[in-house]
């Protein structure tokens, strides 16, 4: 422990290049992609807190861990190992992606400042959300239903959400690394219940649109 809480901010940050050198090996993605998972890095500050200091010793310690390293790995190549899962790496997937984060916290901010779901602003909010996703999902299918994307989002149910959620390792292994280099950093950390909490806001003010 006192070696890794000693390391220089070179020798952390080479520790890190080698775990994604060794997650990312034979990944056949977008290398855009790949940059974006790279730059998932812990930058631990020159005083530290103890939280900071503690969540940076369980980071080195997993990232050198083989069983947490070979799993991340698999579940990597095991999604993207296919032709939609590549596509999912692209370009215009990533900008997909960006806006419908984009939109998940112009909809979280406005859950905060008190916005009831059964305003037009929490409607137009909810309804610009489903059309994205709709269209997100028409560039990965060539599909395109805007109805099923409602009702999807109308249908949210945060027990389900949370038991599939406990059910993806690869994802539970992405946000345990996700988590702690928040901490280090001091930035906003995954929370899946805040997430749920906004899930079920978009879905009454789209119920409440179909009443």
């Amino acid at each position: 422990m006192h070696k890794l809480a000693s390391m220089s901010d070179d020798d952390r940050d080479q520790l890190i290049t080698r775990f994604w050198d060794f997650v990312t090996d034979g990944l056949d993605v977008h290398p855009g992609y790949v940059e974006r998972l790279r730059a998932r890095r812990p930058h631990l500050p020159d005083e530290p807190t103890t939280e900071q200091l503690e969540a940076w010793i369980e980071l080195a310690e997993i990232v050198q861990d083989d069983q947490f390293r070979t799993a991340l790995r698999d579940h990597l190549h095991r999604i993207f190992g296919t032709e939609q899962g590549k596509l999912m790496t692209s370009p215009e997937m990533m900008a997909h992606a960006e806006t419908q984060r984009r939109l998940h916290l112009e909809a979280r901010a406005a859950l905060q400042a008190g916005v009831p779901a059964d305003s037009p602003q929490a409607r137009d909010i909810a309804e610009r959300m489903a059309a994205h996703r709709a269209e997100f999902v028409a560039a990965m299918t060539g599909r395109h239903d805007a109805d099923k994307s409602r009702r999807t989002m109308i249908g949210f149910d945060r027990d389900r959400a949370a038991e599939v959620r406990a059910r993806m390792t690869g994802l539970n292994l992405i946000t345990r690394y996700t988590t702690l280099v928040a901490t280090i950093n001091g930035t906003p950390q995954p929370d899946p219940e805040r997430a749920a909490t906004v899930q079920e806001w978009l879905a009454a003010a789209l119920r409440h649109d179909t009443t």
